[in-house]
């Protein structure tokens, strides 16, 4: 693979590429917030089972 064929790959790839609708872009934006959110969420469980479990350790 060359670096013309690179080009013409990367150039074919531009022409098809679209913006997304804003109806696209705020599902993005919904799924990503609840991931980070779920992301959070989950470590602080585990951050506060490890509390509860290494209280009586000290």
């Amino acid at each position: 693979m060359g670096i013309g064929s690179f080009i013409r790959d990367g150039r074919r790839i531009l022409k098809l590429a679209t913006k997304p609708s804003r109806k696209e872009l705020w599902m993005s934006a919904k799924i990503s917030i609840l991931a980070m959110f779920l992301v959070g969420l989950l470590s602080f469980g585990i951050q506060y089972l490890m509390t509860v479990l290494t209280y009586t350790w000290q």
